[in-house]
């Protein structure tokens, strides 16, 4: 969301891993303490893990890390966990309104129980769950733009509009990159 909406949305601690949903619980309980230490952390296929709590962290490390080279970075990227921790409880800490969004599909119960351990942590917070439904799943974090549209209209979002203004920023962005001219706008039909 963060990557489409820029500041309308701003990003936290659960945006940059893969975090199960007993994961979410814990950090709950735990007030985001605890859940990214060292020992816990494991290389497996370049990829760090945590083998405590099963979240993945593939946004904090170095692509295709040797488990030599976790040590070397894992300073930087605890910072950057501690960071994004204090932005997700300044934002759960709130009053809201506040959209949390799943990336993917969650079943009913865990939303509601995810719902009830959100309202244990900050019982004033306004806020809503949203996760795409079984039905609407093609298997990876992106999920069906069309069946997002249908969930986020509620909520005044349109992601196709954001994808498409995001995907024409990130084409203008490596075109300056490589030397190249912007390609010019195109023009309604």
């Amino acid at each position: 969301m963060h990557r489409v909406f820029a500041d309308a949305s701003p990003s936290g601690v659960f945006d940059w891993q893969v975090t199960p949903v007993e994961a979410i619980h814990c950090y709950l309980r735990q007030d985001f303490a605890g859940l990214f230490e060292r020992a816990d952390l494991v290389v497996r296929a370049g990829v760090v893990w945590n083998a405590r709590y099963g979240t993945s962290h593939q946004h904090e490390f170095p692509r295709h890390l040797s488990p030599g080279q976790l040590d070397a970075c894992y300073p930087a990227a605890r910072a950057r966990h501690e960071h994004l921790c204090r932005k997700t409880q300044a934002l759960l800490g709130g009053r809201g309104p506040l959209l949390l969004v799943f990336s993917r599909p969650v079943a009913g119960e865990v939303v509601a129980e995810l719902r009830a351990a959100v309202s244990r942590y900050n019982p004033r917070l306004a806020f809503h769950l949203v996760a795409e439904t079984a039905a609407g799943a093609v298997g990876d974090w992106t999920g069906n733009a069309e069946v997002w549209d249908e969930l986020l209209a509620p909520f005044g979002v349109t992601l196709l509009e954001g994808l498409a203004a995001a995907w024409r920023k990130r084409r203008r962005d490596r075109r300056r990159a490589a030397g190249r001219a912007p390609m010019p706008p195109h023009a309604p039909p």
